[in-house]
């Protein structure tokens, strides 16, 4: 983009500078967003940095990682339990929780 528009970007009439920085902050969100399965990340990116005005692409970008990776892998913290064997509660069906043979 700093090629291209060597000034920044100009909407009605108002020249906004790009900054790398900025597209460095949000690819970082969304990289912890996707790799942790977590939308906090967001708030803590934006809490870290003080830039309100990053936190709209951040958010975007973090939802939008979360939901591609949520499809391709299990998070980090899933990971680890299944490499080292660890106990953990799966996840409930929902035909075997006790409200649901209620209600039939």
């Amino acid at each position: 983009m700093a090629l291209w528009f060597p000034n920044g970007v100009r909407y009605g009439g108002v020249i906004t500078p790009i900054v790398p920085g900025g597209y460095a902050t949000v690819g970082a969100a969304a990289f912890s967003g996707a790799v942790t399965h977590t939308i906090s990340v967001s708030v803590i990116v934006f809490e870290m940095t003080g830039q309100i005005t990053h936190i709209v692409p951040i958010m975007i970008a973090v939802l939008i990682s979360n939901a591609i990776a949520a499809l391709l892998q299990p998070s980090i913290y899933d990971s680890i339990i299944l490499i080292k064997k660890l106990p953990y509660l799966p996840d409930l069906l929902p035909s075997s929780s006790a409200f649901q043979r209620r209600s039939r």
